[in-house]
């Protein structure tokens, strides 16, 4: 009996240490699982401290300021890249016409109340003939306009090489030098001795109510061998296609109900010392030839989603009808701006009958 006791007093022994050995391993486990867990908050150095790990904070990348766009810089500062060196000297040497201008009482500088009013932008091809046989003239006519002419003889789309653009110090009297004035952003001095100066001083002519703007720039640009674009800035004044971006959209914050029409250069033949060296297909002073600069011109039209009027090739004026319509390679004969002011004409019209509609 003794003997059983004791096995049973062994065996309950065995079980009850058995118990205790199972028990402080889980509390083991669960120790080192604390451990674990709390290792992920703190750091111990090599000498044994114990810290707090830094509770870390999402990153925020820093809010960045909106960078102002091209347009937007030079809609608030009006300044065109400085051109540096020496201005281009265009590759091939050809003479320029300035035919004399004239002015009669054909020419209109005060409103008369007509249902359309017509604002002419330009070059000499608008400018010379301000005596009733002129384009501007004859278009008005027929769409029973009132017409203000602010084309000048000379003048480009594109600043010049030593043009900045500053507006305290504005000196083109091109396409963004009238825009700028029909503003008021630049003084009208710069257009000293010429008829839009006296147009532009008129402050009986709101140029809010135009109906219709039509721009023809092209040629002088073309002479002076202007870039046609800048493909890192599109908005530089000192090419064809950057500042006929910049006045077209001058011409739709003065008045944005008004149909703008981009006319592109005339065809032309150019003379040297008395002898015809080309023509506006293939004579190319360093930029492109005139039917480039006419391309050029098509795509603004196209890209700012205004008329375009294809004067290079719609009128029918070519090598074959110049001795027509040229009366010294560049300007139009009488009959070649009547053609014109008939085309121009037929297409207000035509726009006119489409908005009635």
């Amino acid at each position: 009996m003794k003997r059983d006791a004791l096995k049973i007093t062994a065996g309950i022994l065995a079980l009850v240490m058995a118990a205790g050995v199972l028990t402080g391993c889980r509390q083991t486990q669960t120790e080192e699982m604390d451990d674990k867990v709390l290792s992920n908050n703190i750091l111990i150095t090599e000498t044994g401290e114990v810290l707090e790990r830094p509770t870390e904070e999402p990153t925020i990348a820093p809010q960045k300021e909106p960078v102002p766009t091209e347009k937007e810089v030079l809609e608030e500062n009006i300044i065109a890249p400085k051109m540096e060196g020496e201005a281009p000297t265009p590759a091939v040497e050809l003479d320029i016409p300035s035919p004399e201008q004239v002015i009669t009482e054909e020419d209109q500088i005060e409103p008369e109340g007509k249902g359309l009013q017509l604002v002419f932008l330009g070059d000499s091809i608008f400018d010379n003939n301000r005596d009733g046989t002129g384009i501007p003239y004859l278009t008005a006519v027929q769409c029973d306009a009132d017409v203000f002419n602010l084309a000048i003889g000379g003048s480009s789309a594109s600043l010049e090489w030593g043009e900045y653009g500053e507006l305290d110090t504005w000196s083109s009297n091109g396409f963004c030098g009238v825009v700028n004035a029909m503003q008021g952003r630049i003084s009208t001095s710069v257009f000293e001795g010429t008829r839009a100066k006296e147009i532009l001083d008129n402050p009986n002519v709101d140029y809010s109510q135009t109906d219709y703007f039509i721009v023809e720039y092209g040629t002088n640009d073309f002479f002076r061998a202007v870039s046609q674009s800048d493909p890192e800035m599109a908005y530089n004044l000192h090419t064809y296609a950057g500042a006929l971006r910049y006045g077209v959209d001058a011409l739709k914050d003065i008045a944005p109900d008004a149909t703008i029409i981009l006319c592109s250069p005339c065809y032309a033949q150019f003379y040297h010392d008395g002898y015809m060296v080309g023509d506006g297909n293939v004579t190319n002073p360093g930029n492109g030839t005139l039917f480039d600069y006419k391309g050029t011109c098509n795509y603004v039209a196209n890209e700012a989603q205004v008329e375009f009027f294809n004067a290079y090739q719609d009128l029918g004026i070519d090598s074959y009808t110049a001795d027509d319509y040229l009366e010294d390679g560049v300007h139009l004969t009488e009959e070649g701006r009547k053609l014109y002011a008939d085309a121009l004409a037929h297409m207000i019209l035509s726009i006119e009958e489409t908005k009635n509609n």
